[in-house]
């Protein structure tokens, strides 16, 4: 063998040994240091631990509704279109629809489901295979309207009285 091939296997024997003694440190240090993202508010490098998960039950994602304000649930009642089947339909004059069916519909994946919103100026609700319970306020006065299964119930406006708006929906049945 040359002189310069020598040199150049020399060398090359070097630069990996170099590298793998680098490669052992540093995984020696990162057992006992906590690997840390920049980007992730929540990490701190004195503790590994993320915090636990916790559902607060923010509704997903907002409403295509200016008026309509969709703020927390189970996940059980979801917006759906008003042309599809829909399990709960609720009318509006905050929600007009030009064709005169329901301004808001939803529907159901579940026996029960809770949803918390704000529509104001509701004057009817229509429930298809789910009996519903409805809160409602009027000028700071709560009430309570259950809705049987395949039934609708005016309220509000839809019944002589004051403006509503509908501030929760319970799926009872």
């Amino acid at each position: 063998m040359s002189r310069r091939t020598i040199s150049r296997l020399t060398a090359a024997v070097f630069a990996v040994a170099v590298t793998l003694t680098a490669v052992a440190a540093a995984s020696a240090d990162s057992s006992t240091q906590p690997a840390v993202a920049p980007d992730v508010p929540w990490a701190a490098a004195d503790d590994p631990t993320p915090p636990p998960a916790v559902e607060d039950f923010s509704y997903p994602g907002t409403s295509p509704f200016p008026n309509l304000k969709l703020l927390r649930g189970d996940g059980h009642i979801l917006l759906a279109d008003c042309n599809t089947a829909t399990q709960i339909q609720l009318w509006s004059r905050a929600v007009p629809n030009p064709a005169g069916g329901p301004s808001v519909c939803f529907r159901v994946n579940g026996t029960t489901g809770q949803l918390t919103l704000e529509l104001p100026q509701t004057f009817l609700i229509q429930t298809n295979d789910r009996a519903v319970r409805a809160n409602l306020t009027a000028d700071g006065v709560a009430q309570t309207v259950d809705v049987p299964k395949g039934g609708i119930t005016g309220v509000g406006e839809g019944v002589g009285q004051k403006p509503t708006m509908l501030v929760e929906l319970r799926v009872t049945g």
